[in-house]
């Protein structure tokens, strides 16, 4: 018991797990204000931009992680998939959304928009 805590304890992490997996939630996560005239357009094109840095955060972790599977711990591995998995999603869901962005922006802009709205 006591060989596998200390084999445990001397694994390191990857480096910048942590900031790649909050790179492409926060892209998934700016995407979203996409209903906001304008704004939102920038916003969905921040977010792609962010997705983009944590996905490749994490090819850089993973990258790290086949090079030396016995220095690094198997969390931080699992970190660093996740952040590139998010990434790829945030960067097709970012560009859809921006579509819907500039969509949205037009139809509130134009003026027959306004007299369907209810407030």
């Amino acid at each position: 018991m006591e060989q596998i805590n200390t084999e445990i304890t001397q694994k390191e992490f990857l480096p910048e797990a942590g900031t790649a997996l909050t790179y492409s939630i926060w892209g998934n996560a700016v995407s979203f204000l996409y209903m906001i005239p304008f704004l939102g357009i920038l916003a969905c094109v921040a977010g792609v931009i962010i997705s983009i840095v944590g996905m490749t955060k994490g090819r850089g972790g993973m990258e790290l992680w086949k090079t030396d599977k016995q220095r690094y711990h198997g969390g931080s591995f699992a970190k660093t998939l996740i952040a590139f998995i998010l990434g790829i999603v945030g960067i097709v869901q970012g560009a859809l959304l921006s579509i819907y962005g500039v969509v949205f922006t037009v139809l509130i802009m134009s003026r027959g928009f306004h007299s369907h709205l209810l407030f």
